[in-house]
């Protein structure tokens, strides 16, 4: 019951989170300034009155902002995230059913990659503590971790792209294909792998290979400093040092001991990574020419297009949501002093 409690109250702030998010975006969005009506249709649109008089009653655009927020807020409930100006007035929520597939695909195998790679790296380093490995690893990451995304994505565009000429530098598969997969998941790639179609599976692994590494490697310094950090830590808890004085080798004494314990910290952290993957996905997927939500956002953005921007962040913000709460809940089943407390 202790365990339901929390993550029944973790719920309810996830749905005030979203609320404040939705509420910030919207007054920030409508605080832009300029004139909609000219961004989505440009100057001719004076030629139209009819049509402007027609907008700006749909959109309330003469009411104040309170009450076009409760229209907007009313139509969500409704499951209406309007219409997006910069995608010829197609649906938002079409729109985001089209696009975030493909970012989630980057986003999930760049989160896969980017453990795969943190954890592996902060056991070597905290395995060889001071060493020169250690200072190596050390200098990888934080060179990483400190670099934005867009700068990676450039840097391994050039490596794997137009130097070695190995991987595709922009685009999601070839076009030379006409075997498109039947949606089975949502994924495309992975709809491919199911229903066996490798010509499409191959070619679309090619593609995601860039844009995922380039966010990968944003990011799993994270990893890679809470890893190191919290085998370190239990390496110095008074248990270890009795296992050692009994003889135990340091070897399973590492593997065995320290490893389970340490990997509680990681729980927690893996919510972090996964806000930073979703925010660098924006930008690794503009550079790629990727078709997720990002050249979307962007488009969004340069055409003041107030749904689309709505609608993006709030789908953004959903998913940082629920992967906090999912963290919290497991973090609270590994750890009861957290439910407890």
């Amino acid at each position: 019951m202790n365990l339901l409690r929390f993550a029944l109250r973790r719920l309810l702030f996830a749905v005030f989170v979203l609320f404040g998010v939705l509420t910030i975006t919207f007054v920030l969005s409508h605080l832009l300034g300029g004139n909609v009506l000219q961004a989505w249709f440009g100057k001719e649109y004076v030629l139209h009155p009819n049509l402007v008089a027609l907008y700006q009653k749909t959109y309330h655009l003469n009411d104040p902002i309170w009450v076009q927020f409760v229209y907007y807020f009313v139509g969500i409930l409704r499951g209406n995230l309007g219409f997006s100006p910069s995608r010829g007035f197609e649906p938002v929520s079409q729109v985001i059913e089209q696009t975030l597939p493909y970012t989630l695909q980057v986003v999930l195998t760049a989160f896969v990659v980017c453990v795969v790679i943190g954890l592996a790296l902060g056991i070597v380093s905290a395995r060889y503590y001071k060493s020169p490995v250690d200072r190596f690893i050390r200098v990888f990451y934080i060179g990483a971790y400190s670099s934005p995304p867009y700068f990676i994505g450039v840097v391994v565009l050039i490596i794997f792209a137009y130097y070695f000429r190995i991987l595709p530098s922009g685009g999601y598969y070839n076009p030379a294909i006409a075997n498109q997969p039947t949606v089975i998941t949502g994924l495309p790639i992975v709809d491919s792998l199911v229903e066996g179609n490798w010509a499409y599976f191959a070619s679309a692994a090619r593609y995601l290979i860039l844009p995922s590494l380039a966010l990968a490697l944003a990011t799993f310094g994270i990893i890679t400093r809470v890893a190191r950090s919290a085998l370190l830590d239990v390496m110095q808890m008074d248990y270890i040092r009795t296992a050692r004085a009994k003889g135990l080798e340091e070897g399973k004494l590492f593997s065995r001991h320290a490893l389970p314990n340490a990997a509680v910290s990681l729980i927690t952290i893996s919510s972090l990574v996964m806000t930073f993957l979703i925010t660098g996905s924006i930008f690794v997927e503009i550079i790629f020419s990727y078709p997720g939500i990002g050249p979307y956002l962007q488009l969004a953005l340069q055409n003041e297009d107030y749904p689309g921007i709505i609608g993006v962040t709030l789908v953004f913000a959903a998913i940082i949501v629920t992967t906090n709460f999912l963290a919290d809940v497991l973090y609270a089943y590994a750890d009861p002093q957290i439910r407890l407390g």
